[in-house]
């Protein structure tokens, strides 16, 4: 258990440890991922073929999603509202440019989500498993891990920079902290250990690498759900940015989640201008580190 725990963090510090400046070889290892991303999500989705009572567990998989996704957004949403009342952020000042066709902003999802019910049709359609499929989804998760450590370190921006930047690093402890409540009564109501709910509650919008390290730490079912629920964070957070903005910075950043600092980075500058970038940026990293340290160990904290 802990030996694979060792490899996933190592993975991640020795990507984190490369510099890769060369645009081709950011171009390859981003390509890479996602290869990775897509291969996992395929064997996600035919591990959930195997699960015992499928029809019974399909139900509870979007049930605990659709109450994590809910309690989720109620509490880090007035937690973050309150703090940022006193946090004395920038003004929001939208910077008007052309809109990007928001169709496209669901492509990818809707690919991920499409790779996972393929994954599943597979497996009911087989009826077997595959040869080395454990051991292919732990290469494949190591290996992805590895290239996200790369595009941290390529972000240009060290550790020590996000640290000092005082309300990203607040509003990031405030998300964590409003997060683990949320992953606790999930535990409670579908009779989950603990530890498991709030590790499905520690992946702060990144579905990409919380549904792959649950489902290789825990089970498919446990991946899945935390896949849904972090992908569906970052959905609300593509309706919420232009409504909420404007009434609470702290909150709309803080919602984003590590998505924060990539994917919904320029709809936050759009809708609060350039001063609130260096805030979202700081937070979207934090949250990024914190992801796999926290689900890795609140998976292995039994």
């Amino acid at each position: 258990m802990y030996s694979s725990l060792l490899m996933i963090l190592g993975a991640l510090v020795v990507g984190y440890l490369i510099p890769v400046k060369h645009p081709s070889a950011l171009v390859a290892i981003r390509r890479l991922s996602s290869w990775m991303l897509y291969l996992i999500l395929f064997l996600m989705g035919y591990g959930l073929a195997f699960i015992d009572n499928l029809g019974q567990n399909i139900i509870q998989l979007f049930s605990q999603s659709a109450v994590l996704v809910g309690l989720l957004l109620t509490f880090n949403l007035s937690a973050l509202y309150f703090v940022g009342r006193y946090l004395a952020m920038p003004a929001a000042e939208p910077i008007h440019k052309k809109s990007n066709n928001k169709l496209a902003m669901f492509k990818e999802p809707a690919l991920l989500i499409a790779l996972l019910l393929f994954g599943l049709v597979a497996g009911l359609a087989y009826q077997q498993q595959l040869p080395a499929q454990s051991v292919l989804a732990e290469y494949a998760l190591i290996l992805l891990i590895f290239c996200i450590g790369i595009e941290l370190r390529s972000a240009g921006i060290s550790v020590r920079q996000m640290l000092l930047n005082r309300r990203g690093l607040i509003i990031a402890v405030v998300m964590v902290l409003s997060s683990l409540p949320a992953g606790a009564i999930t535990a409670y109501l579908f009779d989950l250990p603990l530890n498991l709910g709030l590790a499905m509650s520690s992946g702060f919008g990144w579905y990409s690498l919380s549904g792959a390290l649950l489902s290789k730490a825990a089970t498919p079912l446990i991946g899945s759900t935390a896949f849904f629920a972090d992908l569906s964070r970052e959905l609300i957070t593509l309706l919420l940015i232009p409504f909420l903005m404007q009434r609470s910075p702290a909150a709309t950043i803080g919602y984003a989640g590590a998505t924060a600092m990539d994917f919904s980075l320029p709809m936050l500058q759009r809708a609060g201008g350039n001063q609130l970038v260096p805030v979202a940026i700081a937070s979207g990293f934090i949250l990024s580190l914190l992801c796999p340290l926290m689900i890795l160990l609140l998976v292995n904290f039994a």
